[in-house]
Formats: C-alpha cells, structure tokens, sequence
C-alpha cells in the first residue's frame, strides 16, 4: 500500500503532509512486492490518489501517462503521413492536455475530467468541435492499444454550430476588386511589379477554385499544355483544371525563373500563405468590404452548379466529395432547383 504526502519547498509555509499548497506530491510504501519512495510529478492531490489507484490495479509499469500516450499517438501520425497542419493543431492540444492532467494516467481520466478540462477552452462553436473530434481521435487511439476500457471523450457534447450561408461574390464586389488592384501599392517585398502578381494571384482563385495553399505553392511544372494538375494539400486528390486564357496571360507576365509563381520557395508554406492573406487583406480594405481567399472557391462552385453541372462532376473539379459539395453548395445546383420546383408545381393539380 502506498501513502501519499508532500514534500514542501523550502519557502513553503505550510508543515502537513497534506497541506493545500503547490509542494510536489511523494509516494510511499510497498506496491505489489516492490519498495517505492519517489516523486508523482504532481501538485494535485486528487489527480495523485488516481495515479496511485491505477498503480495498484493495473501495475506501475503498464500504466501509460497521458504525456507518454500522446506522443505514441503523434509518432502514429507521423508515420502515417498526416498533414502538417493536422499535426501542429495535435501537439497544440498534448500540451494543454499534459498541462491539465500532468503525469495522470490515461486510464484514470473520465468524462467529468473532460468536462472540467474543456471549461478552461476559450473557443468559438467550430473551433470546440474540432477540437473535441480531436480528442477522440486521440482516445480511440488508445482503446485500441487497450490503454484504455473505454473512451471518455465519446460522450462529450459537441456544441450547436449555426450554418454559415456560402455566400458568392457580387458582380459589383469583382468589379471593385479588379478596380482595387490597379491601385494597390506596385513596390512590395520582391520588388517592383506587385500589382501584377496580385492580378495573377486573383485570377488564379477565381478561375480554378483551388485553396489559397495550393495556389501558393503552384510550380511552372505543373502547367502542361494549358492544364493545371496537382495534387490538393488538404486531401492529396489529383486535380486537373484548364487555364483560362486571361490567367494564362497573367502568369506569363510574372515569371521570373522561380519554381513556383507565388512563393520564393524559403521558409514555411504557411508563413507564405500569411502573408497572402495579409496582403489579401489590405487589398479589401481598398475595396471596401470583408472577404477571404476561399469565397473565391465558393464563387467558382457556384457558377459551376448554376450552369447545371452535376454535383458529382464539381466535388471532382474541386477535389472534394460529391457528399461535401451537396452539403455546402447544394442550393445552387440548378437541376436539383428545377426538379424540386417540378415537385412543387405537381402538387397544384
């Protein structure tokens, strides 16, 4: 049986064993044959009772720590190639778990400690989904390496997210981008010539639909014929779009030798992308109104459905499922308008 006390700092002011301070918690006894007088790495003494608990049930040495399951989970990731964002956002979240929880054992964490950890997330409705989905991926992880009996974070509730309408842009809103460009500042971080990048930029989204990642990484290579094709970075989906010619005519202008038309090629692809998006911004603020880089993704899906292509065709121009484009553009897909207006008017007799 093993006890629990503290072992204050030397600034401590408290004496007790179990005084209400942050001194680090000591355990002390004999566990399963095996003479035990070391540090719990924790101040909290209800966090320590439970890691004792899972000692003597399930044994020191297969008790896995929420630090120790985590970075078996991420090193699963890496492995399995998962997207670099989708990493970055999983380490943020082992951090703030190991902060949380410290040293507990996976195995001792319940759905209330879930409760009490989200109450200190300080996060929008889509942002707490994400991050509680996040969470299960984490804890299915470790039931399937039975760490686990169970995963506390299946009976989490997700919070109400209210449908954001995808709103294309307006006629008038292109015309005042393009009217926007022309008096933009031309001296920028590569020189001379930034309003022409910028009009090559723009007519890319707008012709192609592509994320505002993958357009800055575009390559010279990748341009065959008149025939964009990559691969997306968000889903690794071959895409193949024709160049519309006035894109075509933009990015010959632009070219100077580079791989790529819209990236140096030095530092990180998301530091890139920021300062699209900073340099995206000032361009709105020229115009007038708020917008982001994926409306143009949104306008380009749009024009497409209202033309009557099919759903299944677009989801493979965009790169997505036919699933995903029925549920944000699906009230633009004529064929779909027509044929429930048909059923409507059958019902006047």
């Amino acid at each position: 049986m093993l006890t629990l006390y503290r072992r204050h700092r030397a600034k401590c002011k408290y004496k007790g064993r179990r005084a209400k301070c942050f001194c680090p918690i000591w355990a002390q006894g004999v566990l399963h044959g095996e003479t035990i007088r070391r540090s719990l790495d924790l101040t909290n003494w209800e966090a320590a009772q439970k890691k004792v608990r899972e000692w003597e049930i399930h044994g020191r040495e297969n008790t896995v720590t929420v630090g120790e399951a985590y970075d078996r989970f991420l090193e699963n990731q890496r492995v399995n190639h998962s997207a670099a964002d989708t990493m970055q956002k999983q380490r943020l979240l082992k951090k703030r778990m190991v902060e949380h929880f410290g040293d507990t054992p996976v195995r001792a964490i319940t759905v209330d400690d879930l409760d009490h950890f989200r109450q200190t997330w300080h996060l929008g409705p889509t942002t707490t989904a994400n991050t509680i989905n996040r969470l299960r991926t984490f804890f299915n992880f470790c039931l399937k390496r039975e760490w686990i009996e169970k995963s506390p974070a299946r009976h989490l509730t997700v919070p109400k997210i209210d449908e954001v309408e995808r709103k294309p842009f307006e006629p008038e809103e292109l015309q005042k981008i393009w009217e926007a460009v022309e008096q933009f500042p031309n001296w920028g971080i590569y020189g001379m010539g930034t309003r022409d990048r910028l009009r090559a930029f723009l007519l890319i989204l707008r012709w192609t639909g592509m994320r505002i990642g993958d357009c800055v990484q575009l390559e010279e290579s990748k341009i065959v014929d008149g025939q964009i094709t990559i691969r997306t970075t968000k889903n690794g989906k071959r895409v193949s779009i024709p160049l519309h010619p006035e894109a075509r005519e933009a990015l010959e202008k632009i070219k100077n030798g580079n791989r790529f038309y819209f990236w140096s090629g030095e530092g990180t692809v998301k530091s890139a992308v920021s300062a699209w998006e900073r340099t995206m911004k000032r361009l709105y603020r020229i115009c007038g109104f708020r917008a982001h880089c994926h409306r143009y993704r949104h306008n380009f899906a749009t024009e497409l459905l209202a033309k009557g292509v099919p759903i299944s065709e677009v989801a493979a121009i965009l790169g997505n499922t036919a699933k995903m484009v029925e549920k944000v553009y699906g009230q633009w897909c004529k064929g779909r308008a027509d044929a429930l207006n048909e059923l409507v008017k059958a019902t006047w007799g």
